[in-house]
Protein backbone atom coordinates (compact mmCIF):
# COMPACT_ATOMS: atom_id res chain seq x y z
CA UNK A 1 0.00 0.00 0.00
CA UNK A 2 2.71 2.38 1.22
CA UNK A 3 4.44 2.25 -2.58
CA UNK A 4 1.49 3.02 -4.44
CA UNK A 5 1.08 5.63 -6.59
CA UNK A 6 -0.79 8.12 -4.75
CA UNK A 7 2.22 8.11 -1.84
CA UNK A 8 4.67 7.85 -4.59
CA UNK A 9 2.81 11.60 -5.54
CA UNK A 10 2.89 12.88 -2.27
CA UNK A 11 6.37 11.98 -1.65
CA UNK A 12 7.58 14.10 -4.68
CA UNK A 13 4.98 17.22 -3.60
CA UNK A 14 7.17 17.27 -0.03
CA UNK A 15 10.37 17.16 -2.26
CA UNK A 16 9.37 20.08 -4.09
CA UNK A 17 7.84 22.07 -1.37
CA UNK A 18 11.02 21.05 0.60
CA UNK A 19 13.55 22.41 -2.65
CA UNK A 20 11.49 25.49 -3.31
CA UNK A 21 11.85 26.42 0.50
CA UNK A 22 15.68 26.47 0.04
CA UNK A 23 15.47 28.60 -2.71
CA UNK A 24 12.87 31.19 -1.12
CA UNK A 25 15.43 31.48 1.90
CA UNK A 26 18.57 31.54 -0.34
CA UNK A 27 21.02 29.08 2.39
CA UNK A 28 19.28 27.17 4.20
CA UNK A 29 19.85 29.12 7.07
CA UNK A 30 16.84 32.06 7.22
CA UNK A 31 18.31 33.07 10.47
CA UNK A 32 21.49 34.26 8.85
CA UNK A 33 20.64 38.33 8.10
CA UNK A 34 20.80 38.96 4.07
CA UNK A 35 23.61 40.53 2.52
CA UNK A 36 23.07 42.18 -0.57
CA UNK A 37 26.05 41.71 -2.99
CA UNK A 38 26.80 44.52 -5.37
CA UNK A 39 29.37 44.61 -8.57
CA UNK A 40 32.82 43.18 -7.94
CA UNK A 41 31.42 40.40 -5.67
CA UNK A 42 33.33 37.12 -6.08
CA UNK A 43 35.97 38.65 -8.29
CA UNK A 44 38.82 38.71 -6.31
CA UNK A 45 39.66 35.39 -4.53
CA UNK A 46 39.40 35.98 -0.11
CA UNK A 47 40.68 33.67 2.21
CA UNK A 48 38.46 30.99 3.80
CA UNK A 49 35.99 32.78 6.08
CA UNK A 50 37.19 31.74 9.53
CA UNK A 51 34.47 29.92 12.03
CA UNK A 52 32.71 32.48 13.99
CA UNK A 53 33.84 31.89 18.11
CA UNK A 54 31.49 33.30 20.73
CA UNK A 55 32.88 36.27 22.73
CA UNK A 56 35.26 34.94 25.33
CA UNK A 57 36.63 37.39 27.50
CA UNK A 58 38.81 37.46 30.60
CA UNK A 59 40.67 40.61 33.07
CA UNK A 60 43.02 41.03 30.55
CA UNK A 61 40.32 42.68 27.66
CA UNK A 62 39.82 46.06 27.62
CA UNK A 63 36.53 47.34 28.69
CA UNK A 64 34.67 49.34 25.85
CA UNK A 65 31.71 49.85 28.68
CA UNK A 66 27.93 49.93 27.88
CA UNK A 67 27.81 53.31 26.18
CA UNK A 68 30.57 52.23 23.72
CA UNK A 69 29.97 48.10 23.39
CA UNK A 70 27.22 48.56 21.41
CA UNK A 71 28.74 50.63 18.86
CA UNK A 72 29.85 48.47 15.55
CA UNK A 73 30.31 52.19 13.86
CA UNK A 74 30.89 55.73 15.17
CA UNK A 75 32.67 59.06 14.31
CA UNK A 76 33.15 62.19 15.11
CA UNK A 77 32.39 64.41 13.00
CA UNK A 78 30.33 61.74 10.01
CA UNK A 79 29.85 58.16 8.92
CA UNK A 80 29.45 58.12 4.87
CA UNK A 81 28.78 54.75 2.48
CA UNK A 82 28.71 53.89 -0.86
CA UNK A 83 27.64 50.68 -1.37
CA UNK A 84 25.43 47.81 -0.23
CA UNK A 85 26.72 47.55 3.20
CA UNK A 86 25.35 45.79 6.09
CA UNK A 87 25.92 46.45 9.45
CA UNK A 88 25.23 43.54 12.11
CA UNK A 89 26.14 42.01 15.00
CA UNK A 90 27.33 38.47 15.97
CA UNK A 91 24.84 35.73 17.92
CA UNK A 92 24.56 37.07 21.54
CA UNK A 93 26.35 40.08 20.65
CA UNK A 94 23.72 42.15 23.16
CA UNK A 95 24.46 44.47 25.84
CA UNK A 96 22.08 45.89 28.14
CA UNK A 97 19.06 44.57 26.03
CA UNK A 98 20.46 46.72 22.78
CA UNK A 99 21.43 44.74 19.91
CA UNK A 100 25.47 45.58 19.27
CA UNK A 101 24.93 46.73 15.64
CA UNK A 102 24.38 50.61 16.61
CA UNK A 103 25.99 53.04 13.84
CA UNK A 104 26.36 56.78 15.38
CA UNK A 105 28.58 59.95 15.39
CA UNK A 106 29.03 62.87 17.54
CA UNK A 107 29.25 66.25 17.93
CA UNK A 108 29.25 65.98 14.22
CA UNK A 109 25.69 64.84 13.10
CA UNK A 110 26.30 63.65 9.42
CA UNK A 111 25.32 59.88 8.30
CA UNK A 112 25.02 59.58 4.69
CA UNK A 113 24.87 56.53 2.63
CA UNK A 114 22.37 54.63 4.50
CA UNK A 115 18.35 53.85 3.31
CA UNK A 116 19.54 53.59 0.68
CA UNK A 117 21.70 51.71 -0.39
CA UNK A 118 23.54 50.61 3.55
CA UNK A 119 21.11 49.06 5.98
CA UNK A 120 21.04 48.56 9.67
CA UNK A 121 19.72 45.03 11.18
CA UNK A 122 18.02 47.22 13.56
CA UNK A 123 16.41 49.98 11.50
CA UNK A 124 17.21 53.30 11.17
CA UNK A 125 16.38 53.52 14.82
CA UNK A 126 19.83 51.90 15.33
CA UNK A 127 21.26 55.25 13.52
CA UNK A 128 22.19 57.96 15.74
CA UNK A 129 22.42 60.92 13.49
CA UNK A 130 20.52 63.76 11.70
CA UNK A 131 17.55 62.50 10.04
CA UNK A 132 17.84 58.53 12.04
CA UNK A 133 17.45 58.60 16.09
CA UNK A 134 17.60 61.77 17.40
CA UNK A 135 18.84 60.84 21.12
CA UNK A 136 22.42 62.73 20.64
CA UNK A 137 23.42 61.71 24.66
CA UNK A 138 23.62 57.94 23.25
CA UNK A 139 26.75 58.73 20.96
CA UNK A 140 28.24 61.39 23.23
CA UNK A 141 28.47 58.80 26.15
CA UNK A 142 29.99 56.41 23.42
CA UNK A 143 32.75 58.86 22.36
CA UNK A 144 33.79 59.85 26.26
CA UNK A 145 33.87 56.06 26.72
CA UNK A 146 35.85 55.70 23.48
CA UNK A 147 38.49 58.25 24.93
CA UNK A 148 39.24 56.07 27.81
CA UNK A 149 39.63 52.86 25.78
CA UNK A 150 41.96 54.62 23.07
CA UNK A 151 44.21 55.87 26.13
CA UNK A 152 44.15 52.37 28.32
CA UNK A 153 45.00 50.66 25.18
CA UNK A 154 48.07 53.54 24.39
CA UNK A 155 49.12 52.65 27.85
CA UNK A 156 49.13 49.41 28.12
CA UNK A 157 52.73 48.08 29.27
CA UNK A 158 55.09 45.37 28.15
CA UNK A 159 54.47 45.88 24.54
CA UNK A 160 56.88 44.11 21.86
CA UNK A 161 58.58 46.85 19.33
CA UNK A 162 57.47 46.18 15.28
CA UNK A 163 57.50 47.86 12.25
CA UNK A 164 56.77 47.93 9.00
CA UNK A 165 55.17 44.97 7.45
CA UNK A 166 53.39 42.64 8.73
CA UNK A 167 52.24 40.73 6.15
CA UNK A 168 53.54 36.80 6.51
CA UNK A 169 53.66 37.05 10.44
CA UNK A 170 52.42 34.86 12.78
CA UNK A 171 51.97 36.84 16.23
CA UNK A 172 50.43 35.16 19.50
CA UNK A 173 48.58 36.80 22.12
CA UNK A 174 50.76 40.17 23.86
CA UNK A 175 50.70 44.06 23.18
CA UNK A 176 52.99 45.18 20.02
CA UNK A 177 54.09 48.59 19.97
CA UNK A 178 55.10 50.38 16.57
CA UNK A 179 56.42 53.88 17.09
CA UNK A 180 55.07 54.79 13.00
CA UNK A 181 53.46 53.45 10.51
CA UNK A 182 51.89 49.74 9.92
CA UNK A 183 51.10 47.86 7.14
CA UNK A 184 50.20 44.73 5.96
CA UNK A 185 50.76 43.89 2.34
CA UNK A 186 52.88 41.50 1.26
CA UNK A 187 51.57 38.48 2.88
CA UNK A 188 48.43 38.21 5.35
CA UNK A 189 48.47 38.21 9.58
CA UNK A 190 48.05 35.36 11.47
CA UNK A 191 47.16 35.96 14.81
CA UNK A 192 47.56 32.86 16.60
CA UNK A 193 45.33 32.46 20.15
CA UNK A 194 47.13 29.42 21.30
CA UNK A 195 43.93 27.34 21.96
CA UNK A 196 42.98 30.34 24.50
CA UNK A 197 39.67 31.87 23.47
CA UNK A 198 40.19 34.79 25.85
CA UNK A 199 43.55 35.76 24.38
CA UNK A 200 44.01 39.04 23.93
CA UNK A 201 45.99 41.28 21.36
CA UNK A 202 47.00 45.04 21.13
CA UNK A 203 48.35 46.98 18.74
CA UNK A 204 49.45 50.71 19.66
CA UNK A 205 50.70 52.26 16.31
CA UNK A 206 52.36 55.52 16.47
CA UNK A 207 50.81 57.23 12.93
CA UNK A 208 48.60 54.58 10.33
CA UNK A 209 47.74 51.80 9.97
CA UNK A 210 47.32 50.31 5.95
CA UNK A 211 46.37 47.21 4.80
CA UNK A 212 46.67 46.56 1.20
CA UNK A 213 44.24 43.73 -0.80
CA UNK A 214 46.49 40.89 -2.58
CA UNK A 215 43.51 38.05 -3.15
CA UNK A 216 43.93 35.65 -0.83
CA UNK A 217 47.92 36.57 -0.80
CA UNK A 218 48.27 39.36 1.68
CA UNK A 219 46.56 42.32 3.48
CA UNK A 220 44.08 40.18 5.16
CA UNK A 221 43.94 39.32 8.81
CA UNK A 222 43.58 35.31 9.94
CA UNK A 223 42.58 34.45 12.62
CA UNK A 224 43.47 30.74 14.44
CA UNK A 225 43.71 28.36 17.62
CA UNK A 226 41.09 30.60 19.33
CA UNK A 227 41.90 34.00 18.69
CA UNK A 228 38.51 36.29 18.68
CA UNK A 229 37.75 39.34 17.29
CA UNK A 230 36.16 40.92 20.24
CA UNK A 231 40.02 40.71 21.98
CA UNK A 232 41.99 42.27 19.17
CA UNK A 233 42.88 45.87 19.60
CA UNK A 234 43.93 48.32 17.47
CA UNK A 235 45.04 51.86 18.60
CA UNK A 236 45.81 53.88 15.86
CA UNK A 237 47.65 57.15 16.09
CA UNK A 238 45.97 58.68 13.12
CA UNK A 239 43.98 56.71 10.26
CA UNK A 240 43.26 53.23 9.57
CA UNK A 241 42.73 52.45 6.07
CA UNK A 242 41.69 48.73 5.48
CA UNK A 243 41.91 47.49 2.12
CA UNK A 244 42.29 43.89 2.60
CA UNK A 245 39.41 41.19 1.80
CA UNK A 246 39.02 40.25 5.68
CA UNK A 247 39.48 42.20 9.11
CA UNK A 248 38.95 41.53 12.51
CA UNK A 249 38.93 43.90 15.68
CA UNK A 250 38.17 46.98 17.57
CA UNK A 251 39.78 49.91 15.74
CA UNK A 252 40.25 52.73 18.12
CA UNK A 253 41.61 55.32 15.68
CA UNK A 254 42.37 59.12 16.21
CA UNK A 255 41.96 60.86 13.18
CA UNK A 256 39.74 58.40 10.19
CA UNK A 257 38.70 55.00 9.39
CA UNK A 258 38.36 53.98 5.74
CA UNK A 259 36.84 50.51 5.62
CA UNK A 260 37.72 48.78 1.93
CA UNK A 261 36.97 45.46 3.32
CA UNK A 262 34.89 43.23 2.00
CA UNK A 263 33.99 41.50 5.77
CA UNK A 264 35.25 43.54 8.72
CA UNK A 265 34.83 41.94 12.27
CA UNK A 266 34.78 44.23 14.68
CA UNK A 267 34.33 47.59 15.48
CA UNK A 268 35.02 51.01 13.45
CA UNK A 269 35.42 53.66 16.14
CA UNK A 270 36.87 57.23 15.18
CA UNK A 271 37.73 59.73 17.87
CA UNK A 272 35.16 62.64 18.33
CA UNK A 273 35.90 65.20 20.90
CA UNK A 274 38.88 65.13 23.06
CA UNK A 275 40.21 62.09 20.04
CA UNK A 276 39.39 65.03 17.72
CA UNK A 277 36.70 64.99 14.75
CA UNK A 278 37.53 61.12 13.20
CA UNK A 279 35.42 60.09 9.98
CA UNK A 280 34.39 56.72 9.23
CA UNK A 281 34.28 56.12 5.41
CA UNK A 282 32.84 53.25 3.76
CA UNK A 283 33.88 53.66 -0.29
CA UNK A 284 33.47 50.46 -1.91
CA UNK A 285 30.62 49.78 -4.57
CA UNK A 286 29.65 46.23 -3.11
CA UNK A 287 29.62 47.43 0.14
CA UNK A 288 30.79 45.85 3.43
CA UNK A 289 29.56 43.03 5.66
CA UNK A 290 30.23 44.79 9.30
CA UNK A 291 29.38 42.50 12.46
CA UNK A 292 29.87 43.68 16.07
CA UNK A 293 31.53 40.75 17.58
CA UNK A 294 30.05 41.34 21.25
CA UNK A 295 32.49 41.72 24.45
CA UNK A 296 32.63 44.37 27.13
Amino acid sequence: MLNGPRFLQIRRLGALIALASLAACGCGNCTVPPFRSGPGVGVTPTPSPTPFLACNQGASAIVLGPALAPFAVLAGSAVSNVGNTLVTYAPGAVTGGTNDDLIGVWPGTSVTGFYPPGTDTDGTNAIYAAGYNANTAVPLAAQSALTVAYNTAALEPGATSVAGDLGGLTLTPGVYKSTSTLLIASGNLTLNGLGNPQSVFIFQVGSSLTTVLNGSLGGNVILENGASACNIYWQIGSSATLGGATFYGNVFAYSSITINAATFTGRALAGGSALGTGAVSIPIAAGSLITNPGGQ
